[in-house]
Parts: structure tokens; C-alpha cells; sequence
């Protein structure tokens, strides 16, 4: 019977995308812990899984940290084509204080035009602590945003900020009320198991979001050949934050 209430629950599958260095990583962080982190060092996507209370009921998201090279590699570069078509999703992150970053996220918005029934996007500007360093203006983003007719705001993960909590409700429930793809499925090198256990923030946005829950590990291998992951191998890597 539990089995049964688990794939009843509805799944929102959402992929981070930036350039290298913009804090995708904390930000992801800081949306499912509250915590913020600044040092990542990573070589592959991360796959985080959460389940969320909304006031309609239990939804599972599932958010991919999408690798994006070395700042000084040509990785970055490369549209992640597999993760945004496996997504329902996608949030497209620069930094404010690197235009290199600003037209990598231009760059992504174009190829999202090109594409057929493409995720919700949302476009956020990080490091906003940082104004002194600003290489690329609030007013440019917003612009870029308006033109792709998606929603857009600046942030600092650094900082507690609302704003990103709000960014990643308004991507779930824009989600949700669009038909779900179906077989969908990539390969994630690497997955992190067991980040937080239960969690809360203490905080409700836009009315509607409880952000209670726990993220529950994730496993190597094939992830969605069908609603449960089947090929579990016991990967036990976990990180304490």
C-alpha cells in the first residue's frame, strides 16, 4: 500500500543551469536546506531529491546540479541539451558579477526557443551581495528575462533571500499545471545521498509552500525507467551540512 501512495505522489523534475562558477550548487543548496555553503567542488551533475508540502498535497522534486566545467575548460559552453529535455524545469543562473556568465544564459534562452514543448524557465541573477563587483546591470536581466517572456529576479545565496525560495515555488507550480513528459531518463555520474534528514525552514512563501520534508538518498545508475528507481547499488556517500 505505501508503495502504491509513493507513485501517486506527482514529481517535478528541475535542472540548474549556468556557467561555471555562478553557485548553482549553493543555490540549490540553499533552497533545500536553508544553509548556505560556499565552497563546491564537483565533476559530474548532482541529483538532489526532495519531497515538498504543498497545500494540495506531497509533491517529490528532483533537481539536477548540472556540471558545467572549469572556468577555464570549454565544457561550459555546451548547451546541456539531455538535462533540460529530462526536465520539467529549468532554472537559469549567472552571476552578476561575470558578463561571461550573463551570455552564457542568453546563449541557453536562445536554444530553448529552438526546442519543442521546452521547460518553464525562470532566470536568476546571483551574488547580489556582491554590487561593487557588478559587471552585468538588474536592468539587463529583467530585459533578457521579458524578451524569453519568463520570470526573473536577483539574489544573494549568500544571504537569506525569499526572492529564491519564491523563484523555485513559482517553477514547481508553473510545472505542475503543465502535462508531465514521459519517458524521460539520463545518466547521472554521480548522485548525494542523504542530505539533510528532516528539515524545515520555518517559513511559507507566496502562501502556498511548507517547506517540510526530507531529501531521501539517490541512487547511481539509470534514474527514471519507471516511477521508483530500480537499479539501487547502496551508495552511502553522505554529506553533512
Amino acid at each position: 500500500m505505501k508503495a502504491e501512495d509513493k507513485t501517486a505522489i506527482p514529481r517535478v523534475r528541475i535542472a540548474v543551469i549556468g556557467h561555471a562558477d555562478v553557485g548553482k550548487s549553493a543555490l540549490t543548496v540553499r533552497y533545500l536546506t536553508g544553509r548556505f555553503i560556499g565552497e563546491y567542488r564537483s565533476n559530474t551533475d548532482l541529483l538532489y531529491n526532495k519531497t515538498i508540502t504543498l497545500e494540495t498535497g506531497l509533491t517529490e522534486v528532483e533537481i539536477v546540479d548540472v556540471y558545467a566545467g572549469s572556468v577555464d575548460g570549454d565544457e561550459q559552453n555546451e548547451f546541456p541539451m539531455e538535462q533540460v529535455l529530462w526536465a520539467d524545469a529549468c532554472m537559469i543562473v549567472y552571476n552578476i558579477t561575470q558578463r561571461t556568465s550573463f551570455e552564457y544564459a542568453a546563449k541557453c534562452l536562445a536554444e530553448f526557443k529552438s526546442l519543442q514543448n521546452a521547460p518553464t524557465a525562470y532566470l536568476v541573477g546571483n551574488k547580489a551581495d556582491l554590487d561593487h563587483l557588478r559587471e552585468v546591470h538588474e536592468k539587463e536581466g529583467a530585459a533578457l528575462a521579458a524578451a524569453s517572456s519568463i520570470g526573473f529576479c536577483e539574489v544573494s545565496v549568500a544571504e537569506y533571500t525569499p526572492t529564491l525560495y519564491k523563484a523555485f515555488e513559482k517553477l514547481i507550480i508553473d510545472s505542475k499545471a503543465r502535462p508531465q513528459k514521459q519517458n524521460r531518463k539520463f545518466s547521472v555520474s554521480k548522485m548525494l545521498g542523504n542530505l539533510i534528514g528532516n528539515n524545515s525552514y520555518g517559513q511559507k512563501s507566496l502562501g502556498v509552500i511548507n517547506h517540510q520534508g526530507t531529501v531521501v538518498p539517490c541512487h547511481k545508475g539509470e534514474l527514471h525507467k519507471s516511477r521508483v528507481l530500480k537499479r539501487r547499488q547502496g551508495f552511502t556517500a553522505t554529506t553533512s551540512l
